[in-house]
């Protein structure tokens, strides 16, 4: 799949790994997340986020859909299936621990957009060789 904006999951990937060879893995985390806080903040805010699941859908799907993300969602009640259909981030597979890295930008997804009352399990991962990744998330 190399339709998504390569070019900007590429340069990420490339910070992530410059930055964690001057400073090591922890930082390199704690600086993604920043990079991602920051950068979503400002989208989500402009694309008027209402709250709900459905307008978590419809933000986080604009966004990604903006980034040539291939991604599909299935809302039931108080649960969002968040599933990434293609890896943006194939640079660093093998390089970070997904369970590491993929907090970086699903921990401010949920608790900015949705609240602390939420968490989310990522249940699949296309690094481990599976079809898709999948974020469930769900009240606590």
């Amino acid at each position: 799949m190399e339709d998504y904006n390569s070019a900007f999951f590429n340069s990420i990937s490339t910070a992530f790994l410059i930055y964690r060879e001057k400073n090591g893995e922890e930082e390199a985390l704690k600086f993604l997340r920043e990079l991602f806080s920051t950068r979503l903040k400002e989208v989500y805010d402009s694309l008027g986020f209402q709250g709900g699941t459905q307008d978590f859908v419809r933000v986080v799907g604009e966004n990604d859909s903006k980034l040539g993300l291939r991604v599909e969602f299935k809302v039931s009640g108080s649960t969002v299936i968040y599933r990434f259909l293609f890896d943006p981030f194939p640079n660093l597979k093998g390089k970070v621990d997904w369970r590491r890295f993929d907090p970086t930008y699903m921990d401010f997804k949920v608790g900015y957009l949705l609240g602390e009352g939420w968490s989310y399990k990522t249940t699949k991962h296309l690094w481990d060789g599976d079809q898709f990744t999948e974020h469930v998330i769900s009240r606590k």
